[in-house]
């Protein structure tokens, strides 16, 4: 049913939750995953510091879907979240995406408690996702 599922992952606890849905959903379909992390065009960190925080990511998911014998290939891009996700998303060919509602926001991760972020509310990147994208979109809070 899916052959390719993309899960776009910041390092947040929501990002590693929508992680564990799409690995759940891989071991179910026999699919393939796509683990996205973007780094922000323009940062204050070293681009470096950021390259090796967004490979640890990423490797912590391949090695949770590993576990399962779940393929997973890492996409660590430059770019704009918000701008190019869907056509990051054209170009891992994924038929599902993944991605939770809430992640990071310019370095610092949102938390439910601290910024009173309620369960309605969802991110700019996802937001755009839920309103343009072409294939399904699997929500998860």
């Amino acid at each position: 049913m899916f052959d390719v599922i993309c899960v776009p992952v910041d390092g947040s606890e929501y990002g590693y939750k929508a992680a564990d849905v799409a690995i759940e959903i891989a071991r179910k379909f026999s699919s393939k995953i796509a683990a996205v992390h973007v780094l922000e065009e323009f940062s204050l960190n070293s681009y470096d510091l950021e390259e090796d925080s967004g490979d640890a990511i990423l490797a912590k998911i391949t090695k949770k879907a590993s576990e399962y014998d779940i393929e997973v290939v890492e996409h660590l891009l430059t770019a704009d979240a918000l701008r190019d996700m869907n056509f990051i998303i054209k170009q891992t060919g994924a038929d599902l995406v993944v991605i939770s509602a809430l992640g990071s926001d310019n370095g610092r991760f949102v938390s439910f408690d601290e910024n009173n972020v309620s369960d309605h509310k969802i991110g700019s990147v996802t937001e755009r996702l839920l309103r343009n994208s072409d294939v399904p979109i699997l929500l998860i809070k």
